[in-house]
């Protein structure tokens, strides 16, 4: 019991299901065999095959080496012990039959064993693999559903999908064998019933390994022979914990179709109230599940959205900072620029002399009034729209601390336009053409500004 204290719960399903299968009651060395393969279920079992036959001497297959995996288990009405006074009345008996039991399958063996001494080893897919082909080849294409895989993986399907297996072993070295693969096992009536229960059929040839190991290990002697396999609860309890894998029924020797639906109807009879509450509780275990994976993916889901929605937003209040951010960048070098006009054109007037020929240039501003200013026969065009665009400033920018320069990398937008009244002539912020060489600003001129109708608004920089 201080084994089963270190375990976790899905060591204690596999510590589980490997006493099932073996029929090992052992815990501490079923502890320790599942800890040498690393709580590997099939490959533990696989190599306990393995460690069974090696070890085992020519020609004496013992009843209570075989009986370690799923071996003794007859129908359950013959597994049940006697107790009391009854035990001890039949316990000669008990002891000459199981004397004689162990004569006659120690003897079988022997005749069996060698045929499977010359065959190479195969893993177990290979090997259903190949009982299927020849099978096919032999009897035809017509036949049950076998099983593609392991003993073990067949047993573990059964255990967790809540089904019945049948196992069947044949071997070419008896008569009855022809027989049954051709008529038997390809009668459409068994195999309706096969699939219409979701039986799962597990066969194999004693020439081959694995199938010769599962006939020592069920203790079959006559072959054809069929094990009906179930769960079945070893006490009265019918706890799902308690419920292992066992061998309710078996057949051996030549059978028919009908016999072998009437054997399993009568284990069903027995026993399908346990299986169907054992599918129940697995569909509703499945249909949990699904709906936890469904509501996991719907919160995954919620939780993408949410995580997008936040990374936009994110992003759109980063975007919005970096915007208002070069908003106010160039509503600053805009007002800096203003400010270097201002105190740029002060500093012309104030130097300009009185004998020095100016051009005296009248302004109607956008909002009706009128500025006048001389300008030089030197200054160019674009001296013509910084006075504009200075214009309304002088006042508020004259006295500020001295800009000796302009920000860098700033290029002005202006939002106006100068032209003539008549005839229109319009003239554009150009920086190479000065004033005195363009006819009709000489020696004096009366020009309109007009703000640009598709330009930025005013709030814009």
């Amino acid at each position: 019991m201080d084994s089963l204290g270190g375990l976790n719960e899905q060591q204690r399903r596999t510590l589980n299901q490997y006493q099932s299968i073996t029929r090992s009651y052992d815990i501490e060395e079923g502890v320790r065999i599942l800890t040498e393969y690393n709580w590997n279920l099939e490959e533990a079992i696989q190599n306990e095959y393995r460690k069974y036959y090696k070890d085992s001497p020519e020609g004496d297959q013992s009843t209570s080496a075989s009986s370690s995996l799923l071996g003794h288990n007859r129908p359950m009405a013959e597994g049940r012990r006697k107790s009391g006074l009854l035990y001890f009345f039949f316990w000669p008996f008990n002891l000459i039959w199981k004397i004689i039991w162990s004569l006659y399958s120690i003897t079988a063996r022997l005749f069996h064993k060698p045929i499977t001494t010359n065959e190479p080893r195969h893993d177990p897919r290979s090997e259903a693999d190949r009982f299927l082909r020849n099978f096919e080849s032999t009897y035809g294409t017509i036949h049950p559903n076998f099983f593609e895989g392991s003993y073990t993986q067949a047993l573990n399907t059964s255990k967790k999908e809540s089904k019945y297996m049948m196992v069947i072993l044949i071997s070419e070295e008896h008569d009855d064998n022809d027989a049954f693969c051709r008529s038997t096992l390809t009668s459409p009536e068994l195999l309706d019933f096969l699939r219409h229960h979701k039986v799962i059929v597990w066969g194999g040839n004693i020439r081959y390994t694995e199938a010769f190991q599962v006939s020592n290990i069920l203790e079959a002697t006559t072959y054809p022979f069929i094990a009906i396999i179930g769960l079945h609860s070893p006490s009265s309890s019918v706890s799902l914990s308690n419920l292992k894998l066992s061998v309710i029924d078996r057949i051996e020797g030549q059978t028919n179709p009908t016999s072998i639906i009437r054997r399993f109807e009568n284990v069903m009879a027995r026993t399908e109230s346990t299986m169907n509450r054992l599918r129940s509780e697995r569909q509703q275990r499945e249909q949990e599940q699904r709906l936890r994976e469904e509501q996991e993916l719907a919160y995954a889901e919620s939780l993408r959205i949410d995580r997008e929605r936040e990374m936009r937003m994110h992003q759109e209040r980063q975007e919005a900072i970096a915007r208002e951010h070069d908003r106010l960048m160039k509503q600053r070098n805009r007002e800096l620029y203003i400010r270097y006009l201002c105190q740029k054109i002060s500093t012309n007037m104030a130097n300009l002399s009185e004998n020095e020929k100016v051009t005296k240039i009248s302004f109607r501003m956008a909002d009706g009034s009128r500025a006048i200013h001389k300008f030089k026969g030197s200054d160019t065009l674009e001296d013509l729209y910084q006075f504009v665009e200075a214009y309304p400033y002088m006042e508020e920018y004259t006295n500020e601390p001295s800009i000796n320069r302009i920000p860098d990398n700033y290029v002005h937008k202006y939002r106006f336009t100068i032209h003539s009244a008549f005839p229109r002539t319009e003239y554009q912020p150009d920086p190479t053409t000065n004033i005195a060489n363009v006819k009709g600003l000489w020696p004096s001129a009366t020009l309109i500004v007009d703000p640009d109708q598709d330009g930025d608004s005013d709030e814009e920089y």
